[in-house]
């Protein structure tokens, strides 16, 4: 059976929000899984200085543990596209990352933070070439199943930050709050259960290896241009983190309950927009899309390099910024992914997903330490400048790349 007659198959059954009910079980997963890593995420940070970590600490723990997620999704990604099989690997990625990362509420240094942070990312990076190589086989349209699914995945950070705010609110501690974590996890477990496995086999007709080599060298070729580029945008993004830590700066003393709201704004815009944008990728293009998104990313960095004082003003300040931030991501993170599935051969996702990943997270890992030490040794201001001029020469490269040969769809 072929693309086109899956797609077909997929249209007669029953469809929730426009996709097949996996797609809905995979948000499902995603948004408790979310919930859980989001409570922790908004407060991780501060949690990270409590106990005695620097700006270049947090840089260093949010670039090893995603480059290390990043690294395993490539090798992950061949793997499930040489065994044939999804559900194995998403699995045992989301078991690791919901029962390790509780774990780090119990800890009282950085180093042990970052050994249970690399171990939460391992299992994401078991997992996630996989899951998204799933969701590209049961998908009508990319666009909007990519969209939808991490509107769904984002939702769960929503309601994660406001468990965060509302824990806060009525004084738990740090530690406590990711203990807590564990309950959503154990849920996003069990709801994997009814998803279905695929083959590449159950959807393809096997081709003569000649075929598929001619093929797959195309593909290499093609995918390497494009992985350049969406590598110079991960080398100019900015970690949520950094965002997270410099929000003190905008809020008035014994306000820190505040920051997990914060984070929820950020992640209503993201989940309300990532379908949107999706959509509209679909019907206008990929690269518009995520240049808006870099070009809002350049102003938010140009605003926070600048020195505010604390006041009602400020607070209303970085509200905007946190929006701002979450169109950013919503323009970006899911119109990348449905640009992968555009480039690559149709029985290949996995393993391009896996290229893609395993790229981008030595280049993540550089980004997020220099960005740490330049923050740890000249303070804000020259570390949003120069996350600033990367994002104009990023913005400037990626608009002048000729991607029209290269993501039309194969056939």
């Amino acid at each position: 059976m072929n693309e086109e007659a899956v797609a077909q198959k997929n249209k007669k059954e029953k469809l929730i929000f426009g996709v097949s009910l996996p797609i809905i079980l995979l948000g499902l997963v995603s948004l408790f899984t979310d919930i859980s890593s989001e409570s922790i995420q908004s407060i991780l940070p501060l949690f990270i200085i409590e106990i005695g970590g620097t700006t270049l600490t947090l840089g260093l723990i949010s670039g090893v543990s995603n480059a290390l997620a990043n690294i395993l999704k490539g090798i992950t990604g061949w793997m499930s596209d040489k065994i044939n099989r999804r559900k194995p690997f998403i699995v045992a990625g989301y078991t690791v990352s919901n029962l390790s990362k509780p774990l780090i509420g119990f800890t009282v240094s950085w180093e042990l933070v970052l050994a249970l942070k690399a171990t939460d990312r391992i299992g994401k990076g078991l997992r996630t070439s996989s899951r998204d190589a799933l969701i590209s086989y049961y998908a009508t349209e990319k666009g909007r199943a990519f969209g939808l699914h991490r509107a769904m995945d984002t939702l769960g950070a929503v309601l994660g930050s406001f468990l965060a705010f509302v824990l806060l609110f009525i004084s738990w501690s740090y530690s406590q709050i990711i203990i807590f974590s564990i309950v959503p996890g154990l849920i996003a477990i069990s709801l994997l259960l009814p998803v279905r496995d695929v083959s590449t086999d159950e959807f393809f007709k096997k081709k003569p290896k000649s075929s598929q080599e001619v093929k797959m060298q195309k593909i290499d070729k093609n995918f390497l241009k494009l992985i350049i580029i969406l590598g110079v945008i991960e080398f100019a993004s900015l970690d949520v983190a950094f965002l997270i830590l410099r929000s003190e700066d905008y809020i008035l003393p014994n306000s820190t309950y505040l920051i997990p709201i914060f984070y929820l704004i950020l992640n209503i815009i993201y989940t309300l927009f990532s379908p949107l944008t999706g959509i509209l990728s679909d019907k206008v293009g990929r690269k518009p899309v995520i240049i808006l998104g870099l070009t809002t990313l350049l102003a938010t960095c140009i605003i926070l390099a600048f020195p505010v004082e604390k006041s009602l003003f400020s607070i209303i300040l970085i509200i905007i910024i946190y929006i701002m931030h979450g169109f950013y991501l919503a323009s970006v993170d899911p119109i990348s992914r449905a640009y992968i599935a555009d480039l690559t051969g149709k029985d290949k996702r996995g393993r391009a997903y896996g290229y893609y990943y395993f790229s981008v997270g030595f280049i993540g890992m550089a980004e997020a330490i220099i960005f740490g030490w330049i923050y740890q040794l000249y303070q804000f201001t020259w570390a949003f400048i120069y996350v600033s001029i990367l994002l104009f020469i990023c913005i400037i490269i990626f608009g002048i790349t000729d991607f029209s040969k290269l993501t039309q769809k194969k056939k």
